[in-house]
Order: structure tokens, then C-alpha cells, then sequence
């Protein structure tokens, strides 16, 4: 990002501008709501920038108060304008031209007079920051508490032994001798018979008893038990009802007696002649013949031919800051 470029626009400088205005003795602000439906605000600012060569044109409008001497005051806000113009937005000023457009007294104030215009500083003045340092609290801990013995009963003594079955206990299975077959019937020699192979006896396993887990202590905290004791019952207080009253009867005096209104018959209404004058016959003149009409001649076009441009002119500015002081 190059830092060498900015940009300021002229509402900037016009804000800038204001602010300068005011700080000069004898310039007064004024809103144009509290002036009324014709009042005008004051100080206006008008501004007119040159981004290329970064010179600006300033035009104010200042309003003074009564009685003060306005010639020193109108080359103290142009002083005081350039000067925070160059100081705070780097922009060179070609001219100032500040206009009174109103004077006002002000009631129970004093009069500002040539010291106090003279006794002016141009220049941006920074306000002085002051810093409150902060008080450094130590922190503060509590006294330790001392610790309550806890009692706690171990569940080692409710566990109950695991009985382990015996192994059981395996027989041998004998194999019976083969039986006599009788041959009834069977064309041929009969077929031997064929040895029955009997497995060997499988080794039964003793299952094994995996070991009892060490047991973890566990500390119970006793759970205080609070009382509850429950407010007596209020004694309830008679209620006294007044009686009622008895209703008085109501008597009718004088009866309003309601009588039918005759309106009065309507009235013919009247005939109403209009004199109106008598119309005036308008004539109406024939229409004349059309004329022919030609196209316009084409008007030659002139092409403005520029000037050369001359070469530029050195202009220097001497910068002017408190002339209106009567001391130099």
C-alpha cells in the first residue's frame, strides 16, 4: 500500500475550517433554528479544492458580536484559517475572503477589544491530556477454614463370599458287545459285520473363577437434615355487616305532559327570471392558403481553434500569519 497518497474531501476542510473560526474572540455561533424562520447558521464555510496542485479557496461567513473591532477580527479568522489548514490537512490556501453578514450583541457579556484579538494564537493548539493513574488493590483471600473430620464405612464387610461349584463328575461309556443277527431269508452269503469305532473320551475343562476385584472405598457425606417448623394459625376475626336499607319509595310530582308539534304549511316556491343578453353572432374568418415552404439552407459549422498554451508563471505565496497585530 503506498502511504504517500491521501485523500481529503472538502467537507473535511470545511470542518476543519469552522473549528478555527470559532476559537478567534468576537466570532459567535449561531443555529438557524434558534434564529427563526428567516435566521441563517453561522459561521458557513465554502471551500473549493485544487487536487492537483492541493490548493484550496476559502470563502467564510462569520457573524461577530457588538461592540468588537470587526477589522481585527475578520484577519485573525483569516490567519487562523490558513493556519489550521496547512497545519492539520497539509493543504496550501490561495485566498480567504471572509464576509460579515451579521452582528448581534450580547447581553451581560464583555466587550472584546484589540488586545484580546491580538493576544490570539493562529496556530492549532493541542489540549493537554490528563491521566488519573489507577490504584493498585491488593488481593485479599480468606483465612482457611479448618478441615471436618469425615467418618465413613467401608462396604468391604457387606460383601458375601462366591461359592464355587464342584467339577462334575464324568463317566465312561462302556460299549456293548455286538449282537447275534439271525439270516432269515437273504439269498447269498451274509455280510460281515463292520467294527464300530467309539471316539476316545474328551477331557472336560474346569471352568476358571476370575479373581474378586480389589474394592474402592467410597466416603459418604452425611446429609444434615434441617427441621421445619410451621407457623401457628392466624385467629380469624368476626365480620359485623351493617344492615341493609330500605329502599324509599319514589314520587312522581309534576308529570311532563307531551304535546304534538304542528310545523306551518310550506310556501309555492317562487319563479326566478334571468335576464340574459342576447348572444352576439361571431364570424368566423375563411382560412388563408397555405404557402409553400423550402428546407433550410445548412448553416456552415466553425470549428473554434484553441490557442496555444503559453507557459506557466511562478506564483509565490508567503504565508501570513498575525499581520493584524498592531505591535509589529
Amino acid at each position: 500500500m503506498d502511504t504517500s497518497f491521501y485523500h481529503i474531501s472538502e467537507k473535511a476542510v470545511e470542518r476543519v475550517a469552522t473549528e478555527a473560526v470559532l476559537t478567534v474572540p468576537g466570532v459567535r455561533a449561531l443555529d438557524a433554528k434558534l434564529a427563526g424562520l428567516a435566521g441563517r447558521s453561522f459561521p458557513r464555510i465554502d471551500v473549493h479544492l485544487d487536487r492537483g496542485s492541493a490548493i484550496a479557496a476559502i470563502e467564510a461567513e462569520i457573524a461577530t458580536s457588538y461592540p468588537s473591532p470587526i477589522a481585527a477580527i475578520t484577519d485573525a479568522v483569516r490567519a487562523t484559517i490558513i493556519a489550521h489548514v496547512r497545519q492539520l490537512c497539509g493543504l496550501d490556501v490561495s485566498r480567504v475572503k471572509v464576509t460579515v453578514s451579521n452582528v448581534e450583541a450580547e447581553p451581560g457579556a464583555q466587550r472584546v477589544t484589540w488586545d484580546d484579538v491580538a493576544s490570539h494564537t493562529a496556530t492549532a493548539e493541542p489540549t493537554p491530556i490528563r491521566v488519573k493513574p489507577s490504584e493498585v488493590t491488593q488481593p485479599v483471600t480468606k483465612k482457611r477454614k479448618p478441615l471436618v473430620a469425615i467418618t465413613a464405612r467401608s462396604l468391604v464387610d457387606d460383601l458375601r463370599d462366591v461359592a464355587v461349584p464342584a467339577p462334575p463328575h464324568v463317566e465312561h461309556v462302556e460299549v456293548p458287545a455286538p449282537a447275534d443277527v439271525q439270516v432269515s431269508g437273504f439269498v447269498g452269503e451274509p455280510r460281515p459285520l463292520e467294527d464300530i469305532a467309539v471316539a476316545e473320551p474328551v477331557e472336560v475343562r474346569v471352568p476358571m473363577v476370575p479373581e474378586a476385584p480389589v474394592l474402592t472405598a467410597v466416603h459418604v457425606h452425611p446429609t444434615a437434615v434441617r427441621g421445619i417448623s410451621a407457623p401457628e394459625p392466624r385467629r380469624i376475626a368476626p365480620v359485623t355487616v351493617a344492615p341493609r336499607r330500605a329502599l324509599a319509595p319514589i314520587a312522581v310530582e309534576n308529570v311532563t305532559r307531551v304535546e304534538p308539534v304542528s310545523l306551518p304549511p310550506r310556501k309555492p316556491l317562487a319563479q326566478i327570471l334571468v335576464d340574459r343578453p342576447p348572444l352576439v353572432p361571431v364570424a368566423v374568418p375563411a382560412p388563408e392558403p397555405l404557402r409553400p415552404v423550402g428546407p433550410l439552407r445548412p448553416v456552415r459549422v466553425v470549428r473554434p481553434v484553441a490557442p496555444r498554451p503559453a507557459p506557466l508563471k511562478q506564483i509565490t505565496i508567503r504565508p501570513v500569519e498575525k499581520y493584524y497585530d498592531r505591535t509589529r
